[in-house]
């Protein structure tokens, strides 16, 4: 049996197994009831959650923990007379509802979504959660614009007028996100979908299934989990584009199958990916001879779980390390990069090999992030030897070569302006190879108007091709030439925005913790917790409410951060109240 053979069959054990304890489950909570006053003057569906939810909690000293769960919902049969499609009438017609499926009535019918579900979230957009919590849409637009400016030899070096001035203003990218989960909180799924393209529209649609937590399942079409910075969302990056790297390197977006876990064993350092796809690339059907991409990565976090998937340093966290590293072999790749890149003239393939090393630094502020990559494959030559006009093709060698880039910045205190840099390099390698060797550095600013949701960004880069003594200067949002000779780009004005409102409480919070209507108590700002389930997040969002000060915490309840796929967050509201024995018993706290 060949290596990729056993593989193929290992991932389909294993994605059975996971599927098999996961499909459409659902969570059960339940608790003992409180005896506390305060606790009993709440609502009877609140009573039990939210004592089980206090006792649960890993509460540092001097901090007290109030989660706010939705009531109970009260679910309405389906009735198939309420539909007046003619299958729905068809189904009254049929007797025997006593051979449903357990519980299948229940599953398909409706589930209420109340006033306090529907919110907004900055940067996520509309949320709507339904009572029970078994469903869930977030509905997001994501637009951004871009002017470049080009001074420098966009042309041949024997041109009559080599340097020229350009510039170009454009929507560089928009994004229609929908996003969420069905029948439960582990059955999770993504739909995302650029507008501007005339050819491809459906760039993500994908299913996650998270009830395992060291086997879950991902199908359908995403970003490959190739070299860190191209699975960051184009939304939460530091400057105005990705390195040259992701563009030389990645292996993309693709249509496949893999396991993964977002919190390997439960230790809060560990994740991993496992997986296989067609190598067609981006919405390209069509039938193969079993020639896929196969890829493994591993990802090491000693400091815990962070926001390793998101550029910039937000919540000027403690300091936190993100290793990871990736082996991919690309079976029989018909462009010379691989999934992306230009068809091989000659009509032939290449076996490639990838391997990236990465990590991700996150200090009060500062942060950086570093990639390697890799490749190396060889030639099988097709069997074209002329062109349309009859000229001989010379068979294209394989775009053998490495990469590395180191991109650092730093958000200043108190402000909404970060500065950043970045350095890249591309060398050949092996012979014979395609590839040119190239090199650039860029200088980014930054000013956040709401974090990634709202900004706008400019950045100024240098680029060396082909010949590291002859220098070319480029400037702007973009750090990729717009051809290989670019010598002079200057891309300013990069906005990125979302929906920016925030999220009220709900009526049910309103009930629990009157904090808004004792003037006694300092509101101190938001918080956030990030781990790899929902435990972890809370334990660090409580963290976080020590470091600030606070000593009271209104939590939300946790959710997958589905933008990158890779954490669990808590958010919440941060207060500074008098002792408890100063406060009287209907400000709601114990």
């Amino acid at each position: 049996m060949t290596p990729a053979r056993f593989i193929c069959h290992t991932l389909v054990a294993l994605i059975a197994l996971s599927v098999s304890t996961s499909a459409f489950a659902q969570d059960a909570e339940t608790g003992n009831a409180s005896t506390d006053n305060v606790i009993g003057d709440l609502p009877e569906e609140q009573q039990k959650a939210v004592q089980q939810a206090i006792e649960d909690a890993e509460t540092p000293e001097g901090t007290t923990v109030i989660v706010i769960p939705p009531p109970t919902p009260k679910m309405r049969a389906y009735d198939p007379a309420s539909e007046t499609d003619q299958e729905a009438e068809a189904e009254e017609r049929v007797p025997g509802v006593q051979l449903h499926p357990k519980g299948e009535d229940e599953m398909i019918g409706d589930h209420i979504v109340d006033s306090g579900d529907i919110k907004f979230r900055p940067g996520k957009g509309v949320e709507i959660n339904s009572a029970d919590d078994n469903f869930q849409l977030r509905i997001r637009v994501r637009v951004q614009m871009l002017y470049t400016l080009v001074h420098g030899d966009p042309g041949p070096k024997e041109a009559d007028e080599p340097n020229e001035n350009l510039n170009d203003f454009r929507l560089r990218r928009a994004r229609f996100v929908f996003q969420g989960h069905a029948f439960g909180k582990h059955n999770q799924f993504k739909l995302e979908i650029d507008p501007l393209r005339k050819d491809n529209v459906v760039l993500d649609y994908y299913l996650d299934f998270t009830k395992n937590r060291d086997i879950q399942v991902r199908v359908g079409q995403y970003k490959i989990s190739s070299n860190r910075q191209r699975v960051i969302s184009s939304g939460n990056l530091q400057m105005v584009d990705r390195s040259r790297i992701n563009s030389e390197f990645s292996l993309d977006r693709d249509m496949g199958i893999d396991i993964r876990s977002r919190d390997f064993l439960g230790k809060n350092k560990m994740r991993y990916v496992l997986g296989i796809s067609t190598g067609n690339g981006l919405n390209n059907p069509e039938f193969t001879d079993f020639a896929m991409v196969y890829l493994a990565r591993v990802e090491y976090l000693p400091m815990g779980i962070f926001r390793d998937y998101s550029e910039v340093d937000f919540a000027r966290t403690k300091p936190r390390l993100s290793i990871g590293a990736t082996y991919s072999f690309f079976d029989n790749a018909n462009r010379d990069r691989g999934m992306i890149g230009l068809p091989f003239s000659d009509g032939g393939t290449a076996d490639y090999h990838f391997v990236y090393v990465d990590a991700m630094f996150k200090a009060r502020g500062f942060s950086a992030i570093t990639e390697f990559a890799f490749r190396t494959g060889t030639r099988k030559i097709g069997d074209i030897t002329m062109d349309p006009e009859g000229n001989p093709i010379v068979p294209t060698d394989p775009r053998n070569g490495l990469g590395w880039m180191l991109q650092a910045g730093y958000l200043i205190p108190n402000a909404r302006f970060e500065l950043a840099g970045r350095g890249a390099l591309i060398q050949a390698t092996r012979s014979p190879t395609s590839l040119g060797d190239s090199y650039a550095v860029t200088f980014s600013t930054s000013w956040y108007f709401a974090r990634h949701p709202f900004k706008i960004q400019a950045d100024v880069s240098q680029i060396w091709e082909d010949v590291f003594s002859e220098g070319a200067t480029t400037s702007g949002c973009n750090s990729r030439p717009r051809s290989n000779l670019l010598r002079l780009a200057i891309l300013l004005a990069c906005c990125v925005f979302g929906a920016c409102k925030l999220a009220t409480p709900t009526e049910s919070a309103r009930d629990v913790v009157l904090v808004n209507a004792d003037p006694r108590c300092q509101k101190l700002g938001a918080v956030e917790g990030v781990g790899g389930n929902a435990e972890r997040a809370k334990a660090d969002a409580l963290e976080r409410a020590v470091e600030r000060g606070a000593t009271h915490v209104r939590l939300e309840p946790a959710h997958p951060d589905l933008e990158d796929g890779m954490t669990t967050v808590v958010t919440g509201t941060l207060f500074e109240c008098p002792s408890p024995e100063l406060m009287l018993p209907a400000a709601g706290y114990p």
